[in-house]
């Protein structure tokens, strides 16, 4: 369709030209005439030269008009300026006849321009499924949990053992933490010192998965609270393909975003954002930290859920 608007706008664009042409040889043609005309009714020979052509515009005119014009009492030949006023306002015509054949090029050129557009939002659309599609293939999603438990009992002012008891809370914190969630459809657990590695393969659950994990940790914050123990929580999450080396790519991006050592939020990089986004009713709503270097320079997100 584009090439046809391109065709129609290239013949409008060279009838414009004939056009122009036509204006100034008429017009060029009209002075010489009118000239040559007025001249020799003063008996003037300047423009004789001119006498060729304006008898073959005489001869032509004649053949629809024959009659003569009379100039202060005497008759002349009136075809040269009946040539020229009506060559006058056939020029006028075609001006307005341009006006109206660049109007219709504005036309063509704004169908065109719409034609573009079409294609461009088209080829826009492909990409953005094609992009889809690829991120749609991380459909695995690793999540690590770390605890870290304080005694609120033991300060620089009461004195005390501040690591007494610490590991056994942790442990503690863990053991209730596993049994809360341990049930949950199509995860693996693993236990890596004072870490668990929680492993989802289909990251349509993974909205459930992280619900459970944020109500479990919330609870069991909330019971320790009451113990006069302090429990804070690590947690990162990331998301990967089946291509991926989990070892060598996901698990060291999850142990820098635990280092990072955000409380009680989840963080990921924006690659787990990306594929989260195609989710039609997230639970969960992605807050921008900051810039961090963990892959380089990377954008570390935490995870809110929405009230």
């Amino acid at each position: 369709m584009i090439s046809i608007y391109k065709a129609i706008s290239k013949i409008l664009q060279f009838l414009i030209n004939v056009l122009f042409v036509i204006q100034i040889s008429l017009m060029i043609l009209v002075f010489l005439t009118a000239a040559y005309w007025f001249l020799n009714l003063i008996n003037v020979n300047a423009f004789d030269f001119v006498k060729p052509i304006a008898d073959a515009v005489s001869d032509f005119v004649r053949i629809f008009y024959h009659n003569d014009v009379e100039v202060g009492g005497v008759y002349v030949d009136g075809s040269l300026l009946l040539f020229d006023l009506l060559a006058v306002i056939f020029v006028f015509l075609l001006t307005k006849s341009k006006y109206y054949i660049y109007r219709a090029i504005d036309s063509v050129k704004l169908e065109i321009d719409k034609c573009n557009q079409h294609i461009e939002n088209k080829f826009n659309k492909q990409l953005q499924k094609e992009a889809e599609e690829s991120i749609k293939k991380c459909n695995n999603v690793a999540v690590l949990v770390q605890f870290s438990a304080k005694n609120m009992m033991i300060d620089s002012c009461w004195g005390g053992d501040a690591e007494a008891g610490v590991k056994e809370k942790e442990d503690e914190a863990f053991k209730i933490f596993y049994a809360s969630i341990k049930n949950i459809t199509g995860c693996k657990f693993a236990k890596t010192d004072d870490k668990m590695l929680i492993l989802l393969y289909d990251f349509n659950s993974v909205d459930n998965l992280l619900n459970f994990i944020d109500l479990s940790i919330n609870r069991i914050r909330e019971n320790m609270r009451k113990k006069k123990w302090l429990l804070n929580a690590f947690v990162a999450v990331d998301v990967f393909d089946n291509k991926t080396n989990f070892k060598q790519d996901v698990y060291p991006v999850l142990e820098k975003l635990t280092a990072l050592k955000i409380k009680n939020e989840c963080v990921c990089l924006s690659n787990f954002c990306m594929r989260y986004e195609l989710f039609a009713e997230p639970m969960f709503k992605p807050f921008l930290r900051g810039a961090y270097s963990i892959k380089g320079e990377s954008e570390v997100w935490s995870l809110i859920k929405k009230s």
